[in-house]
């Protein structure tokens, strides 16, 4: 199949895109400012989506229908999904099991607006498909391939720096390599020859504002939020436990679950099990707000950033977790923006 031009997007408001067309050898490449996206003139582009948008996620499903394995799918990562699925796109991809991507339809909605006139073939994540074990500098962003892509201000990593045609190879070698999840899948699919007439108001900046919101709503809770999630999420848990023993819910699940890990090996804690003890924690402490949290279901970890009050506050939240039956530990913390932040990883503690 011919090689397909290349649109490269960026992740902040004022980021420019590249727009990378395929020569005999290699890539013709030139940057575009983010709001003037919407007016070019190309067809069938592959887009490539900042990563911080998309979630992809390991699965294993029997083989079944598409349609049947995508709903199994939903409900398999619905504890690793912290939005409703009413506002969510799901997509799978062709390899067994399958691989499910999940991304904000309202920023999908944007995408179909934007380049309805191009008519894009696919678009994917762009750490989806790059390859390596080092992270490098797409843009405006870190982008660890196989694995995540990142706000620069979230890492101190050394980047690799390539050239933008450099960089348009390595998404076309990944592209050849038959990586990536397509994720214009559903009612978002390609529609070869048909377009859709674009607003003349929508204009490629806003899918930034999507990308901080959906960067919200995939990392975390704030403030009165927090706590409206936390009574569901205990309300959750209480709920599984009963299924699952035919028993009340102890006061503290996180503390039993704590507990039951002294009794042999276990299953790594769950999203609800970890969220249930941070909110019960920190319901006491009105002055330090959760900013971000990132659930590893490999380590049964909740990966946070918190805002404190001052410097010395993150003990503080050390011993308010510690006494809902969690272990916080908590890195350095800096002042930014006016604010005190430091990260934090909480699993399930250990009682004596």
């Amino acid at each position: 199949m011919a090689a397909l031009t290349l649109l490269i997007l960026p992740a902040l408001e004022d980021g420019e895109a590249i727009v990378a067309t395929p020569l005999a050898t290699g890539y013709e490449t030139r940057r575009i400012a983010s709001a003037d996206i919407a007016e070019l003139e190309i067809n069938d582009p592959i887009l490539i989506l900042p990563g911080q948008l998309v979630r992809i996620f390991q699965t294993e499903l029997p083989k079944a229908g598409r349609a049947q394995q995508l709903k199994m799918a939903r409900f398999a990562k619905e504890d690793d999904i912290a939005s409703a699925a009413e506002g969510l796109h799901f997509a799978l991809s062709d390899t067994q099991p399958p691989h499910l991507a999940v991304i904000e339809s309202g920023v999908m909605d944007i995408l179909a607006e934007t380049f309805a006139d191009m008519n894009p073939k696919a678009a994917y994540a762009d750490y989806d498909l790059l390859s390596g074990d080092k992270a490098m500098l797409v843009i405006d962003r870190a982008v660890e391939p196989g694995i995540a892509a990142l706000d620069l201000d979230w890492t101190d990593e050394t980047l690799v720096e390539h050239s933008d045609s450099e960089l348009a190879g390595q998404f076309a070698d990944g592209l050849a390599a038959g990586r990536g999840l397509n994720l214009l899948q559903g009612e978002y699919r390609s529609r070869s020859g048909f377009k859709i007439p674009r607003a003349p108001a929508i204009r490629f900046a806003a899918l930034a504002v999507s990308a901080l919101l959906a960067a919200f709503v995939w990392n975390g809770v704030q403030d009165r939020a927090a706590l409206t999630q936390a009574e569901d999420l205990r309300a959750t848990t209480a709920s599984e436990y009963l299924a699952a023993t035919g028993s009340r819910a102890p006061a503290n699940p996180g503390r039993a679950a704590a507990q039951s890990l002294q009794s042999g090996p276990v299953r790594a804690a769950g999203f609800l099990d970890l969220s249930s003890v941070l909110f019960a924690g920190l319901s006491a402490l009105d002055d330090i707000r959760v900013d971000q949290l990132r659930y590893n279901s490999e380590s049964g970890t909740l990966q946070l950033r918190l805002i404190y009050p001052s410097f010395d506050a993150a003990a503080r939240a050390e011993n308010a977790v510690a006494r809902a039956g969690g272990q916080l530990i908590t890195g350095g913390v800096r002042e930014q923006n006016g604010a005190f932040v430091g990260e934090a990883t909480l699993r399930l503690g250990e009682t004596s």
